[in-house]
């Protein structure tokens, strides 16, 4: 083993899901026509691609009055603050986590989480599906191990 390869930090030492001294930033990309507002975790840089963490979990919402050339109205952005805060909670009771993204369009909205292996992704998203009565909430899990897609929208 190469003597100066970095060490991962421990997953136990993840901040808790909804922490507020987590850093996150903001950044708007694709054409004015259609926006994608990517806000971005940047205390995830310290995990990127951390190997506990191989696994991203995306929930996409379609937005129920779609605006295709710009965002969701402000009180279903409202909804979709509450709708964060329960996948947030139900991810948190379940396993270790870090949230890492949140893309907005005027058609839909996606929170991106990064997890562990051996989660019970269908009862998580159960349970969201349950608690949420305003939107579709859609589930996504795919291994990720480079954390791609949070490399992808993260500014460097």
């Amino acid at each position: 083993m190469w003597p100066f390869s970095r060490r991962q930090p421990d997953i136990k030492s993840l901040p808790q899901l909804g922490d507020d001294d987590q850093r996150w930033g903001v950044a708007e990309v694709g054409s004015p026509d259609s926006p994608l507002i990517v806000r971005y975790n940047e205390t995830a840089r310290d995990w990127n691609g951390h190997s506990e963490l191989p696994i991203k979990l995306g929930f996409a919402i379609p937005v129920n009055s779609p605006n295709p050339s710009g965002l969701p109205d402000p009180d279903e952005n409202q909804q979709f603050d509450e709708i964060e805060d329960i996948i947030a909670r139900e991810i948190g009771s379940q396993t270790p986590a870090l949230h890492a993204l949140v893309l907005t369009t005027g058609e839909m909205k996606e929170f991106v989480f990064y997890i562990p292996h051996g989660v019970d992704i269908k009862a998580i998203h159960e349970a969201i599906r349950s608690a949420v009565t305003t939107h579709d909430v859609q589930c996504l899990a795919v291994i990720e191990p480079g954390w791609d897609s949070y490399r992808q929208f993260a500014p460097r």
